[in-house]
């Protein structure tokens, strides 16, 4: 590099840090808005389903909150970057094509991990002895089996994913991978407020980055995920009842099989390299003590004790 293009350098180099920022902060916004409607939707919907003599099912209600909190604000910030980006959009979501051998990992994984997860939230479990925020209800024929893998599992597969890896995970990735990583993965187990299953939620949300970075698609991270939400719906009603006697097998077997299918994703080779433009620990406390994502906190706070009636 020649003297002249130095300072064209440090000029291209301080705009592309200013874009990283502006981009950054909004998503931090981004994240507040969806943890605001959330909560709105949830009080909204209780309130018309009071009024009805026979409301819908329980999988409605998750499935309307789902699409209206984080479905509809994801709609419009993904307009947004369609109309500017044109179309880089997809790649700017990490929407990339995955290879079929590597969606078949990711379920794998998800289903696997799933064993991984309760463990990691079983010591959490047995000391405050509490149950989980929403209790599900038992699925009792095909089509409320149905209408539960759709509500509790494909659509927050989708949405949750597009919002923590699509845009939250790619916004951040540009600035540091690894801050990206630990970021969203802590956003993902915060805001699903339920203190038992932080670990859990956390370890989930690192496979799933991982998944994205390895395989360099967004879809193959919702697999993971959609896997991931259908053993735990299918696990307590349809699983275990039948492996009472060997349950300490199954989980020793899905947690040995999810470690070696681990390391095989890892050892994968990955073109993309991974991003340092700024350190860190810089983005991560720069982004939890910003005014956005403590509200988003705040709010998440309240609506877990409002859903315990406290």
């Amino acid at each position: 590099m020649n003297r002249c293009s130095i300072p064209r350098f440090k000029t291209m180099m301080t705009h592309k840090k200013n874009e990283f920022r502006r981009q950054i902060k909004g998503v931090r916004w981004m994240i507040f808005w969806v943890v605001l409607a959330q909560f709105a939707a949830e009080v909204a919907v209780e309130a018309v389903f009071s009024f009805l003599k026979n409301p819908p099912h329980e999988y409605i209600r998750i499935a309307i909150v789902e699409v209206i909190a984080i479905g509809v604000p994801l709609i419009i910030y993904a307009r947004s970057v369609w109309n500017s980006h044109g179309k880089n959009a997809k790649k700017e979501f990490g929407m990339n094509r995955c290879k079929p051998h590597l969606l078949l990992l990711a379920a794998a994984l998800g289903v696997c991990g799933q064993f991984v997860m309760i463990l990691l939230n079983l010591p959490m479990n047995l000391l405050f002895e509490q149950t989980a925020t929403v209790e599900m209800p038992e699925p009792d024929d095909v089509g409320l089996l149905l209408l539960g893998i759709l509500a509790v599992v494909l659509i927050p597969a989708i949405l949750e994913e597009f919002w923590m890896r699509g845009v939250i995970f790619c916004a951040y990735n540009k600035s540091n991978t690894v801050a990206a990583v630990f970021f969203t993965s802590l956003m993902f187990a915060l805001l699903h407020m339920n203190v038992n299953d932080v670990l859990g939620f956390m370890f989930m949300g690192v496979v799933a980055s991982v998944i994205m970075i390895k395989c360099d698609s967004l879809y193959a991270a919702m697999v993971y995920h959609g896997f991931s939400n259908l053993t735990v719906f299918l696990l307590s009603d349809f699983i275990l009842p039948n492996v009472t006697d060997k349950i300490w097998l199954l989980f020793g077997l899905a947690v040995l099989l999810f470690f070696l299918l681990f390391a095989l994703l890892l050892v994968k080779k990955n073109k993309a390299k991974a991003n340092k433009v700024f350190k860190p620990g810089r983005v991560v406390v720069n982004s939890l003590f910003s005014l956005p994502v403590v509200l988003s906190v705040v709010v998440a706070f309240i609506k877990y004790f409002v859903s315990k009636g406290i």
